[in-house]
């Protein structure tokens, strides 16, 4: 039998893994009594837990050949069209199963139906509609997509055929579910939660690849256990569970290193303590790996590392979580990048497994959170700006009509400074629209109340100058006129100068947080930092502070 490497990196275990598919074995189980206890299944756990492993290796090797039929479904750009796609690539031009057969109800003369009855009739297996990485439905799809789904999920469950779901989602999504559980009310009955790996998870899974029979990677005679103690401390950082991808990771990382960089993965190699102690932490190895490809890419294509970054940026979301995009979304997000230098990058990061690309979807996307996570901190000040207005416009249009609300002047002029880099559909530059028509109509209510209130305070100031002159004598009412009149200037003046002493008290404490604000930013810079959370709130009391141009000028230092 020839030796295989048994690690995978950031890519999920499938089928053809099961001889290095360790640690699950339980979850495996009962996902797998599960299957035949209902028709619709939910998987979920924190990032990186190995939910798609699970199911892809774990659950597929319980089942024989002939009793699994698994079409898994990403959502691409619209989970249904994506669905609609897995179906039809499944059924091929094997049109003729759709002719003549009797159907029970109105219900399963539908397309959808059809063509699930027509899987059965090709395949004779069950079918198995797998939904992974849920969540990119609910962070990149919009209201419409989610309640077609919805409604997709409740025909299938009504069909005579038989048919399973599975859906995987990241856990801190679960309260996304609340309207598919209106539509479905099935969709949190039956769940399986995946748990990070603990200490006793670690151990099966590094005996289970040191066999060297099987696996190019082996473990120190003598050091097994210090080793993989050792290991699981280094990744836990302080909790009782580890990242799955962060062992990968690291694993890999003490391979290439006990192989001269091997990248082809053909050397066996013995993993040690003594290797493990040179290697440094799991942040460090993810964003030194991204940093050095960044360097690589810059000596051998002379593109320059901020084009890099900002390309690899636009695949992960404000939450730091992965985006799928096409080329061509990718050219109209950086229109100022060359095409062809655009194709020098995907290609380098593909290459490199950084970046995965899905023919049948044709899109890009990183490899896993975990990257996703590192490219997010290393973000500008105004990147996290920018996506932070993109996603208040994508939230806002994604509510129901009836909850949505208009933006307020202060967003509206927070939308103005990223505007000309936005990607804005036409019922969100209509909204936009809205909201300024709205935020005029009550700027103008408001001038008009002032105004009113001033001629009503005016015409009370005349009423008593005239109800003294009416009811004193003529030298009395004049003087009492006067009177009334001064007090009413000096009671304006005493207005006016308390709202100049409010304002400059106001501008006063601006400038002394903004000056504390300073003083950490400098501090920060002076240790190597970057203080990108302080930049940002500098740039708040700058926006609204009468000394904005010299305070904008200060900020601009720390941003180099």
């Amino acid at each position: 039998m020839q030796k295989r490497y048994p690690f995978k990196y950031l890519d999920a275990y499938t089928r053809n893994d099961k001889d290095f598919y360790f640690g699950r074995n339980e979850e495996v189980e009962q996902l797998y009594e599960m299957t035949f206890q209902t028709n619709l299944l939910l998987v979920y756990g924190a990032s990186g837990t190995g939910k798609t492993s699970l199911i892809q290796c774990g659950l597929a090797n319980r089942f024989e050949s002939h009793d699994w039929l698994a079409l898994t479904v990403r959502r691409g750009a619209s989970i249904n069209q994506s669905l609609e796609k897995a179906l039809n690539d499944a059924i091929g031009n094997d049109t003729e199963y759709f002719d003549d057969w009797e159907t029970e109800s109105e219900e399963d003369n539908s397309p959808l139906a059809q063509q699930i009855k027509t899987l059965r009739l090709k395949y004779f297996k069950p079918v198995y509609l797998i939904f992974d990485q849920f969540e990119e439905l609910y962070i990149l799809g919009n209201k419409k997509e989610q309640d077609d789904f919805y409604q997709t999920v409740k025909q299938l469950l009504a069909l005579n055929h038989p048919v399973k779901i599975i859906i995987t989602i990241r856990e801190e999504y679960l309260g996304h579910l609340y309207y598919f559980e209106k539509i479905v009310p099935d969709i949190l009955r039956k769940k399986l939660r995946i748990e990070p790996m603990t200490l006793d998870k670690v151990r099966q899974v590094l005996q289970g690849i040191n066999n060297p029979a099987k696996s190019l990677v082996t473990l120190k005679k003598g050091e097994e256990e210090t080793l993989i103690q050792a290991i699981f401390d280094k990744l836990r950082e302080g909790k009782i569970s580890i990242d799955l991808p962060y062992l990968q990771v690291l694993l890999d990382k003490l391979y290439l290193s006990q192989t001269n960089n091997d990248e082809q993965h053909n050397a066996e190699a013995v993993l040690t303590c003594e290797a493990l102690e040179k290697t440094g932490t799991i942040g460090d190895i993810l964003f030194g790996l991204l940093d050095g490809l960044v360097s690589q890419l810059k000596t051998d294509k002379n593109t320059a590392p901020e084009t890099s970054w900002q390309t690899l940026s636009c695949f992960v979301t404000l939450e730091g979580t992965k985006e799928p995009l096409s080329a061509k979304a990718l050219q109209k997000q950086l229109p100022e990048i060359n095409p062809d230098t655009l194709t020098e990058i995907l290609q380098f990061f593909v290459g490199k497994r950084i970046l995965r690309y899905d023919e049948n979807e044709q899109v890009y996307e990183i490899a896993h959170d975990a990257l996703a996570k590192q490219i997010h901190a290393n973000r500008s000040v105004d990147e996290v700006a920018q996506l932070q207005i993109k996603k208040l416009i994508h939230d806002t249009l994604n509510k129901n009509a009836n909850l949505r609300e208009f933006f307020t002047a202060k967003q509206l002029k927070e939308i103005d400074l990223y505007i000309e880099y936005l990607e804005l559909s036409s019922e969100e530059k209509d909204w936009i629209e809205q909201s300024r028509k709205e935020a005029e109509k009550i700027e103008k209510q408001r001038r008009k109340v002032l105004r009113n209130t001033r001629l009503a305070l005016v015409a009370a100031v005349i009423f008593l100058i005239l109800a003294g002159w009416l009811w004193q004598e003529a030298d009395k009412a004049k003087e009492n006129a006067i009177k009334a009149e001064t007090e009413a200037i000096m009671a304006k003046d005493e207005a006016i100068k308390q709202e100049t002493l409010a304002k400059q008290e106001l501008n006063n404490r601006k400038m002394l947080e903004f000056e504390d604000l300073e003083k950490r930013a400098e501090s920060i810079k002076n240790a190597g930092g970057y203080p990108k959370d302080i930049i940002f709130q500098m740039r708040e009391i700058a926006t609204t502070h009468p000394d904005s141009t010299n305070l904008k000028q200060i900020i601009e230092k720390y941003k180099k």
